[in-house]
């Protein structure tokens, strides 16, 4: 009997190891299978089809191999990259992308982009509101910005961002915080304890040896410092100093975009850097709450308490949409998602880009004479030394700025500008039809225009760095090159700056990346450091500006530059 029983979980374990091998096997076969299939039959749906010329052209779809995800995984580890070869295979200016059981129209013309983006008939797609509630943690935010619309209460981010008195405004206040702190980008304290929080960031060191010369990491030390002075300006002194390490979660988060955005959850393991990402939202929002909290009794005269006593200093933005939302009654935690999504959108993308900026200027001698040249008479760096005070010590270096003149008469810094954001920035804009469009390039864009017909309730993808690194708009679409973006005046011989090449910039969360606020935070930025430091590198070989490390949005470096830093006054 007991031979018997041996004998059947022999007979029942062996059943159970070849099914198992065998459903591995079929399932890779099957697996396999469809794929060749799939690649095989949206291969022949792709072919070029016979049509009359005189009528609109049809999107063609791009040839995939998985079946639903189709050009997910490329898309999500290089769009820029999968589009633009996209585009070179296919030859076209419209063409289809497969994503998630949906078909999506990729429009690479510059100008049928700008019709688009300008249509009435395009609607912002389902991304404000994935990015909010994935992203930034939203659970009835979007349901009241839409009742928002309807009860006629504007939220209108985008404009007061660009126009009158809060431009005005925001130069002071950025010109005033730094002539208080570019000093002190970094102060040679050579305890931790002493140091800006920037510093720590940015693993400032001094040497006992060279005491006027230290060392950091470029880019956290940039990122860091134009975060924080920019987020004084923004939430107030009172909540930088009540919440130092804001900008510590927010990198992390910052960091985990794309896998939050997508959905995916802490135990995933082909991403183990978002279980940081999840905490440090937690804290992000909870910070926020605490803020709207205390404003919204600041707002009413009551004492918000000690840490958060004095808000006169809360940008006008900001004001301005913490009124917003208090008039939707929301509560703390429903608006929280709402401030984290603005804030994120300005400081990552001012910070990163003017890290890129100055990296470029610094690598490059003879830009950075040229530059130190240009902005002379309107940015200046001095030291009052110990005769003109009658002081036995010496003051602190001090700056002087007069941003209006620094974008009125300094055509090469905006120029070095523009092409950071084109080379380091690959933003995309999505759009949904609700009529049938027809687009038709422009004779700019080609020398025998075609024209397209793209259907109500398509989804349209305009990837702005695929048409950024287009060698047949940009020459040597790979270097660095600001002279690009140099025009001249036929008639006064006058140089200036312009960006028309570069339009239609890309969308953020809340408009345009490139508005009148973030243009002059980079300018004042960049031109301050640049009178008053010298960066150089503790390699040898000189300072390298290092490669992007691919992401949505704006890029950051793929590895860090250590840099030495010394003043010049």
């Amino acid at each position: 009997m007991a031979i018997h029983d041996i004998s059947a979980q022999g007979l029942i374990q062996t059943a159970r190891d070849g099914l198992s091998e065998l459903t591995w096997t079929t399932t890779f076969a099957v697996f396999v299978f469809s794929c060749i299939a799939t690649r095989v039959i949206s291969g022949l749906q792709s072919r070029q089809r016979v049509h009359d010329p005189a009528e609109p052209r049809t999107s063609r779809l791009a040839p995939y191999w998985f079946p639903w995800v189709g050009h997910g995984i490329s898309f999500l580890w290089d769009h820029q990259g999968l589009l633009g070869s996209l585009r070179d295979s296919m030859g076209e200016s419209v063409f289809g992308v497969y994503l998630r059981g949906e078909t999506h129209d990729t429009v690479i013309s510059p100008s049928m982009m700008k019709t688009i983006l300008s249509s009435q008939d395009a609607s912002s797609t389902p991304l404000l509101d994935q990015a909010l509630q994935n992203v930034f943690g939203d659970r009835s935010l979007i349901r009241n910005l839409r009742l928002a619309r309807n009860q006629e209460v504007s939220d209108d981010v985008s404009g007061i961002m660009s126009r009158e008195p809060f431009i005005s405004d925001a130069s002071t206040a950025i010109i005033n915080m730094l002539q208080r702190n570019v000093a002190n980008l970094v102060s040679f304290s050579r305890s931790p304890v002493d140091q800006f929080q920037w510093e720590r960031d940015g693993h400032v060191s001094t040497s006992e040896e060279n005491q006027s010369t230290c060392e950091a990491r470029l880019f956290e030390l940039i990122r860091s410092f134009v975060g924080q002075n920019l987020s004084t300006f923004l939430m107030s002194e009172a909540f930088v100093e009540n919440f130092p390490l804001f900008l510590t979660d927010l990198w992390t988060l910052d960091k985990n975009f794309v896998p939050l955005f997508l959905g995916l959850r802490r135990w995933v393991p082909t991403t183990p850097n978002i279980s940081a990402g999840f905490p440090a939202r937690d804290r992000l929002l909870h910070m926020m709450s605490v803020f709207y909290r205390a404003f919204n009794a600041w707002d009413d005269g009551i004492d918000p308490g000690i840490e958060l006593r004095e808000l006169d200093d809360v940008s006008d933005l900001v004001k301005e949409r913490m009124r917003t939302f208090r008039k939707l009654e929301l509560s703390p935690s429903a608006s929280a998602a709402g401030h984290l999504s603005l804030y994120w959108d300005v400081i990552e993308y001012t910070s990163k880009i003017t890290f890129w900026t100055i990296t470029h200027i610094f690598a490059d001698s003879e830009l950075l004479k040229e530059i130190r040249k240009e902005i002379s008479t309107c940015v200046k760096s001095s030291r009052p030394s110990r005769q003109e005070t009658g002081f036995p010590f010496e003051e602190p270096p001090r700056l002087d700025m007069d941003l209006e003149k620094v974008l009125d008469s300094c055509p090469l810094l905006k120029a070095c500008y523009y092409e950071s954001i084109r080379l380091h920035s690959a933003g995309i804009s999505f759009r949904k039809l609700e009529t049938d469009m027809t687009l038709t390039e422009s004779t700019e864009d080609a020398t025998q225009p075609r024209t397209y017909k793209l259907r109500k309730g398509e989804n349209v993808i305009m990837p702005h760095g695929v048409y950024h690194n287009d060698p047949l708009r940009f020459s040597n679409p790979d270097q660095y090159d600001p002279l690009r973006f140099i025009v001249t005046d036929s008639v006064s011989g006058t140089k200036r700056a312009n960006a028309a090449s570069l339009a239609p910039f890309a969308d953020g969360l809340y408009g345009c990346k490139n508005n009148a606020l973030t243009e002059r935070a980079i300018l004042a930025f960049t031109a301050g450091i640049v009178s008053m430091w010298d960066i150089t590198s503790t390699d040898e070989n000189g300072l390298v500006v290092p490669k992007n490390w691919t992401t949505w949005g704006t890029f950051q470096p793929a590895k860090d530059v250590k840099v030495k830093m010394q003043l010049r006054v």
